[in-house]
């Protein structure tokens, strides 16, 4: 399928148009507010891929999409998970202390810590107990107490049942791409014309050739560290060229630069 058809086949589950749709801090709102079932203040800003590099030895994290209240007293992290494969609840802990360790400037006190919600839209049940919305905060085993540290994990499964009319059609238009209501028909809008936007359809192609070069520095990488391990065991570099089936550009890549050689 060639980049323009992908693009306009592209649903509110894409990544790419999961932030596109959540750029409308009109829109955002509405669904955060579908899915909390609480009023939302004021939103900043929301910002799409925003990356935290803590330190260079430190696992790095990039959010689909952060909100910032304007008051700055809540910040919302809200992901579109499609794989059960990405390990969704221990991402959302290291998601959550990530944000804190962002957002708590030196020497300011614990207390400036904002209300902080980590929100998995899933595509699939995450723990497979039939509810729309799984909720957690931490509280005490022994009492029930609740800490009150300002943290709440939701992961919501779009194939569960509730109650909460806005929630459940928010879930099918997830579901079926069909818009059911006037939220819903507004996201429907957003994208329609996302799809013809050329400024839009030039992001997408950037970001996919971004992925793909990603993607083969990963492979590379891996190869290379195999290819070290392979040497320190005392296999020539012809058993290891023949090996991976190196071409002669590809064994200058891999060889070049090896100081062992």
């Amino acid at each position: 399928m060639s980049y323009k058809k992908k693009f306009q086949s592209l649903t509110i589950k894409d990544d790419f148009m999961f932030g596109v749709v959540m750029s409308d801090v009109s829109i955002a709102k509405r669904i955060l507010c579908a899915i909390l079932a609480e009023e939302i203040p004021d939103i900043e800003n929301c910002e799409l891929q925003k990356s935290i590099e803590t330190d260079h030895n430190s696992h790095g994290v990039r959010y689909d999409v952060y909100i910032k209240t304007r008051n700055g007293w809540k910040v919302y992290d809200v992901e579109m998970q499609n794989s059960k494969n990405r390990m969704p609840a221990k991402r959302s802990r290291y998601y959550q202390s990530s944000s804190d360790i962002d957002f708590l400037e030196k020497n300011k006190p614990y207390t400036d810590l904002p209300q902080n919600y980590v929100i998995f839209i899933c595509d699939f049940d995450p723990f497979s107990k039939g509810r729309a919305v799984y909720q957690f905060q931490n509280y005490c085993v022994e009492e029930g107490v609740f800490l009150g540290d300002g943290t709440c994990k939701i992961f919501l499964n779009i194939y569960g049942r509730t109650e909460r009319k806005e929630l459940q059609n928010l879930m099918k238009y997830f579901k079926d791409n069909v818009p059911n209501d006037e939220l819903t028909n507004d996201i429907q809008d957003r994208i329609n014309s996302a799809v013809h936007s050329g400024k839009l359809y030039s992001s997408y192609i950037k970001e996919q050739q971004n992925a793909i070069l990603l993607k083969e520095e990963g492979r590379k990488e891996g190869k290379a560290e195999s290819i070290k391990q392979l040497l320190k065991k005392g296999l020539t570099v012809a058993n290891i060229i023949s090996l991976f089936d190196l071409s002669d550009e590809e064994a200058a890549f891999y060889f070049g630069d090896m100081q062992t050689i």
